[in-house]
């Protein structure tokens, strides 16, 4: 037991560097608290999807295209203004790349032969193109530092410019010493990032784990479009700097047939994607994760705690619940699944979770030898 309460310590806290040290008590107790609910050796069970008439009325109103695109606009305007509250620049993030030739870099990582499921081409994240538009692709950055700037407030209003990369170190950090604890801290030199957007989750990665090669996979080519080009701005950088190339590749493919050999990579990462899609979908990249891991090889998960009470009180209130749900169409849907289950389901074994912020957790299942 106690154990597991280091652990969920160093990597819940490790975000909050920069808070004064009663906030930091105050933290330290809650997470406490949480980790002495559960034994080391546990995954929590799911918690029931949400039900009742506040959500069955979201949902029928969200089958009504007027009102969801009233609520998709004043979602993106919500994230816009709290961007700019922190210094950040929309519309100047995509002037800053509207110069570029776009349509060869999207013939640079473009599959034609790539299908895109029907739960893709939907809309996402108040963008009614979803994934596949230059607008999402080059505002990712900007949308993720505003989007996950209050992750580690204790009042859920102070903004943090550094929560995005607080919350994904803190993934790293949680997904090694889950590894750790399971004897699976193998050499990792071959890392899958499932979901690779425009590259944010894997240069995580490649903090996390500097010997090893990235290979970022994504269904979005105009996402790996603007990843790419980003690439070659900071290689451009790191040779007049005198370092080593960024080992990290894109791929343009979906994370249920990735396409990659049979047991050729050591860690599969799958960083704040189970959430977008349907559960069957998150059931088959599990599956493909299986197949392309080596023999003691680990399948790593970061997503939304849907335990967690801050992420529970949204379905309690209508108004943080349309927010969302006009950013996440297939959330009742992450909501139902059993993400440990579906991880056996798939072949692994030895499932453990532990809590990286006050709203998300880190999964990590080991592949059998």
């Amino acid at each position: 037991m106690q154990a597991h309460t280091s652990v969920t310590h160093t990597c819940q806290v490790a975000g909050a560097q920069r808070r004064n040290n009663v906030s930091r008590r105050r933290r330290l107790q809650m997470y406490a608290a949480a980790a002495n609910a559960v034994e080391q050796s546990q995954v929590a069970a799911p918690p029931a999807r949400p039900s009742g008439p506040l959500v069955d009325i979201v949902e029928a109103l969200f089958k009504f295209p007027p009102f969801f695109s009233f609520a998709s606009k004043k979602a993106r305007a919500m994230i816009v203004k709290r961007g700019k509250k922190m210094g950040l620049d929309f519309e100047a993030e995509i002037a800053h790349l509207q110069g570029v030739d776009w349509a060869a870099e999207l013939a640079a990582v473009e599959d034609k032969s790539v299908k895109y499921p029907d739960y893709y081409t939907v809309p996402f994240h108040a963008y009614p193109e979803g994934n596949l538009g230059w607008t999402p692709a080059m505002e990712m950055t900007v949308a993720a530092r505003s989007v996950h700037s209050t992750v580690y407030a204790d009042d859920g209003k102070t903004l943090d410019p550094e929560g995005d990369n607080n919350l994904r170190s803190s993934y790293s950090r949680c997904m090694q010493q889950l590894l750790e604890e399971q004897q699976a801290a193998r050499p990792v030199q071959q890392i899958l990032d499932v979901g690779a957007s425009t590259g944010l989750s894997s240069l995580a990665l490649l903090a996390a784990f500097p010997a090893a090669e990235v290979t970022g996979v994504d269904l979005s080519p105009h996402m790996l479009a603007v990843g790419s080009y980003l690439q070659r701005q900071r290689q451009q950088q790191r040779a007049a700097a005198g370092q080593p190339p960024e080992q990290l590749r894109f791929v343009h493919a979906a994370g249920e047939d990735t396409r990659l050999p049979d047991e050729s990579v050591d860690l599969v990462s799958v960083m704040l994607v189970c959430h977008e899609l349907p559960a069957a979908a998150s059931q088959a990249v599990f599956k493909e994760a299986h197949r392309v891991l080596r023999p003691g090889g680990a399948l790593a998960v970061m997503e939304m705690n849907p335990a967690s009470p801050g992420f529970r009180r949204i379905f309690a209130n209508p108004f943080p619940y349309v927010a969302f749900k006009s950013t996440e169409p297939w959330l009742l849907e992450y909501l139902g699944l059993d993400m440990a289950g579906a991880m056996r389901a798939a072949g692994f074994s030895s499932v453990k979770e532990l809590e990286n912020s006050p709203r998300h957790e880190t999964v990590v299942a080991v592949k059998s030898s």
